[in-house]
């Protein structure tokens, strides 16, 4: 039976206007109140998932930053994965050298008002600076390089045209061979984003230790995503759903396709679950 229900955002519960739907929120309130434990599953920092789970009306555990931060009901730290202070340093490296600004995250407290370091050695791209306009409030710009020196990296983003990220990536996997860089084409007008993170940390990795906390199996995990950054949680997740907007790789995956993002896909997996429990 599956006990543990893990959501990608975007892509997945928000459709692609970035809203979600009545329909869905009350399916994902439903879920919550029928026992099933929701967790939110998601590239975004804790804070903007933290606004997604208002949204919908519940509590429930995050796991962001594409794994590399979990963060319990209560807003504890579960699982923080940082990175190696040389591999941060030579991102910031490449990316300038690329004409890019590199988004640096952290697990911000969120009695803190920063969540990330935006480096300002080059004049933003358009997408980089609409980036800025929306999270201005809680970002630190600066030198990346000093200031991702005070904190602890979990994750870093860019924002541009594909080549160019293309030609970063090919860089840091180079010369960083425990990064791996996830490129996927953005619907929400920031262009292409580019999520760094260490080979080892995915979505799943932090799902399924937040699945051992609450005694969870993996056969006990249903997983629902889009893209390519939910691959890892669909192949691991006992039972797993592409989004009918999904990219074909996730597709072939999944164990089953339900409808899409703009046609309240989410809503169809929550009532089949409960079909099942009943």
């Amino acid at each position: 039976m599956i006990r543990m229900l893990a959501l990608d955002i975007d892509g997945t519960l928000t459709t692609s206007e970035r809203s979600i739907s009545d329909r869905t929120c009350a399916a994902v309130r439903r879920a919550v109140d029928s026992g099933l434990e929701v967790v939110l599953a998601t590239n975004r920092r804790y804070r903007s998932s933290l606004l997604i789970a208002d949204q919908l009306g519940v509590v429930v555990p995050v796991v962001c930053v594409g794994g590399a931060l979990v963060k319990g009901k209560a807003r504890e730290t579960i699982v923080c994965e940082s990175f190696p202070a040389a591999a941060v340093q030579r991102i910031i490296q490449i990316a300038r050298a690329e004409k890019q600004s590199l988004i640096v995250h952290h697990d911000a407290d969120l009695s803190q008002t920063r969540d990330f370091v935006l480096d300002d050695n080059d004049p933003w791209n358009i997408y980089t600076a609409r980036y800025f306009s929306e999270y201005e409030s809680v970002a630190w710009v600066g030198d990346a390089q000093t200031l991702s020196a005070r904190i602890k990296p979990i994750g870093a983003t860019l924002f541009g045209e594909e080549q160019v990220l293309r030609a970063i990536e090919r860089q840091v996997t180079r010369d960083c061979p425990g990064v791996v860089l996830t490129i996927i084409r953005e619907v929400d007008g920031f262009g292409w984003s580019c999520a760094v993170s260490q080979r080892h940390v995915t979505k799943w990795t932090g799902l399924s230790r937040l699945a051992a906390v609450f005694g969870f199996t993996p056969a006990e995990v249903c997983a629902v995503g889009d893209e390519l950054n939910d691959l890892a949680m669909i192949e691991g997740a006992g039972v797993s759903v592409a989004m009918g907007n999904a990219h074909p790789q996730v597709k072939a995956r999944a164990t089953w396709v339900t409808d899409s993002n703009d046609d309240d896909g989410v809503v169809t997996v929550i009532e089949r679950l409960l079909t099942d429990m009943s």
